[in-house]
């Protein structure tokens, strides 16, 4: 009975995590207060720079430059600006 319960517990609080959505907008770059830059390979692509966005709660926004395959993080979103080659994101 326990590990029923506690399993119906990591299930629902994991759905509770996994409910925040990123709003993804092509051809866009945020403006805002960067927390950190990252070039590691796996963050080199939309879905790995959204995957680490999603996972820090200082994080509101990303974006991705598609031609440098550079993903940042934003601690606050001020203003998207039109921009080629960028997709963004924010919570």
């Amino acid at each position: 009975m326990k590990i029923l319960l506690l399993s119906f517990h990591l299930i629902f609080f994991s759905s509770l995590v996994s409910a925040q959505q990123i709003a993804i907008q092509n051809d866009y770059a945020i403006k805002g207060k960067i927390l950190s830059v990252k070039t590691a390979k796996k963050y080199a692509s939309v879905e790995g720079c959204s995957k680490i966005a999603l996972s820090k709660s200082k994080v509101k926004g990303f974006s991705f430059e598609s031609k440098t395959a550079k993903c940042t993080l934003f601690k606050n979103v001020k203003s998207l600006k039109e921009k080629q080659g960028f997709i963004s994101g924010t919570k």
